[in-house]
């Protein structure tokens, strides 16, 4: 793992952390889902990888800390740099990392 991925998952962690009150996520738990989802991607290709991350959001947040969560200052901005890191870690394509980037708002 890079150092500024862990820079990264911890600035990420922190600010999740912080909006919902709640120790929802750590830099460990992260490196976690990255390494799942490197190992969904690879059994079960893309759609098996969107599936993965669906259920993964709904397992971590409710509804509403969803909402909170892109109601955040930062949302677009950390999101645009965990997918890039996505790229990195070999999770998705750069194009997919397009298609999702315009998703983010």
């Amino acid at each position: 793992m890079k150092p500024e991925a862990n820079a990264l998952y911890e600035v990420a962690a922190q600010h999740v952390n912080r909006i919902l009150g709640r120790r929802a996520v750590s830099v460990r738990r992260i490196h976690h889902v990255i390494e799942q989802a490197k190992q969904v991607r690879r059994s079960g290709g893309a759609f098996a990888l969107l599936q993965y991350s669906t259920e993964l959001v709904h397992r971590l947040f409710t509804p509403e800390e969803v909402e909170k969560l892109k109601q955040s200052p930062r949302y677009r901005e950390l999101s645009h740099r965990l997918i890039d890191l996505m790229v990195e870690e070999q999770v998705i394509t750069r194009r997919e990392a397009l298609m999702l980037k315009r998703a983010v708002r």
